[in-house]
């Protein structure tokens, strides 16, 4: 008995050792592409925002921070099993020996019904429960998941771009600069239309002016004409013997 106490110590150890099956990959939600981590082959983080912080540039390059520090400090269950969650501000920040593995904000439970402890904790709970899964491919972290039932094979080729922050950064440059580009393209045919009204209610009025001015120069030729008429009228009957 006592010979196989050591042996049940050493299997004990080394379950608790054993490195776990981490990923990092994305799932189509409401026909959005959203950055999800995986343990275990279970979905235990998902990642819908940039976070109140602004600290990221997109969700994707949030979500490889938060799998970078679990990859960091969780290399065995051991150390996953010992996150603790502490209030900072408006967030909820989930450590591992002091070191920050995510953060929770006020951004994460828009459109849900949770707190945002709640949802730091649910994230905490769902890597807990994952842990209590054999891994599938425990020598290994990956990136992105293959074998993902929900992704067609477009969605994990548009998968490996939407990890990379620089795509993102020059797909946002490129949005930036069409909207831009329409923008003053609008603004120009709106001025163009704007110059085009004016321009037509100016030679309106100005056609208008000239045909007052004819009629005047008409209206002053009869008066005069008029004037003239008895002028000679009067002058004749002056000159009539009484």
């Amino acid at each position: 008995m006592l010979k196989k106490i050591p042996i049940v110590w050493l299997l004990f150890l080394n379950i608790l050792a054993y490195p776990v099956d981490l990923q990092l990959s994305t799932i189509v939600d409401n026909q959005e592409l959203i950055p999800v981590i995986k343990l275990n082959g279970d979905i235990v983080i998902k990642i819908r925002d940039v976070g109140t912080k602004q600290v990221f540039s997109s969700a994707f390059e949030r979500s490889e921070n938060i799998f970078s520090s679990l990859k960091e400090a969780g290399e065995t269950k051991a150390n996953l099993s010992r996150i603790r969650i502490r209030r900072n501000k408006a967030d909820y920040v989930a450590y591992i020996d002091n070191i920050e593995i995510f953060r929770a904000t006020p951004s994460d439970v828009i459109g849900s019904d949770l707190t945002v402890y709640q949802m730091a904790s649910l994230w905490r709970e769902n890597i807990e429960n994952a842990l209590n899964k054999p891994s599938f491919n425990a020598n290994s972290y990956t990136s992105s998941d293959n074998q993902s039932s929900g992704n067609t094979p477009l969605i994990s080729f548009l998968s490996i771009f939407s990890n990379n922050s620089v795509f993102i950064m020059l797909v946002q440059m490129a949005a930036f600069v069409l909207i831009q580009v329409i923008a003053i393209a609008f603004t120009f045919q709106y001025l163009n239309r704007r110059y085009a009204l004016i321009t037509d209610d100016f030679h309106r009025r100005l056609k208008k002016f000239h045909h007052e001015q004819i009629r005047m120069k008409s209206l002053l030729a009869s008066l005069d004409q008029h004037v003239q008429d008895s002028t000679k009228k009067k002058e004749t009957s002056h000159q009539q013997p009484s």
